[in-house]
């Protein structure tokens, strides 16, 4: 994934749509007016009035939720819309990683024994999101695996 981030239009727009595209917004560091500077810095909400920007909430390095208007905001160094497994940000990282654990393990008690493939496309999203390691530890992903296609000729 690893999507170079443009500006605060496309950091709300990724937020706004997460549920589909997944992954979360991180920056190499976020510089605030005053000096302070949060390296690996996620971005986890973006607040807007009409098209006016007013506030941005992060969760530093060291798990310190932030909300700062957007005034106060110095620099955004390299956002990047990445998923959750290649997160440098240890802390949000597995914060994020159990609340989607949490919803995949609900998504699969809910659509119990089903092949739906709604159901399958979100459960692979979740998966390729939070990485096949941490989703093998809870649900059982053998037939969410994509499996090789067989064609017929004739």
């Amino acid at each position: 994934m690893a999507h170079q981030v443009k500006g605060l239009k496309d950091i709300y727009a990724i937020l706004a749509n997460e549920r589909k595209l997944g992954g979360v917004i991180e920056t190499a560091f976020i510089r605030l007016r005053s000096g302070e500077e949060y390296p690996n810095a996620v971005i986890t909400n973006v607040d807007v009035m009409g098209s006016a920007f007013y506030s941005i909430s992060f969760v530093s390095q060291d798990g310190m939720h932030m909300i700062v208007n957007v005034a106060e905001i110095g620099m955004i160094s390299a956002p990047v819309h990445k998923k959750i497994v290649d997160l440098e940000n240890q802390a949000y990282r597995k914060i994020r990683t159990a609340e989607k654990l949490r919803y995949l393990m609900r998504l699969y008690e809910v659509n119990e024994g089903s092949k739906n493939p709604f159901f399958l496309e979100e459960a692979k999203m979740l998966i390729q999101d939070i990485g096949t390691d941490a989703a093998k530890q809870k649900v059982d992903i053998t037939y969410i695996e994509e499996s090789p296609k067989l064609y017929s000729i004739a």
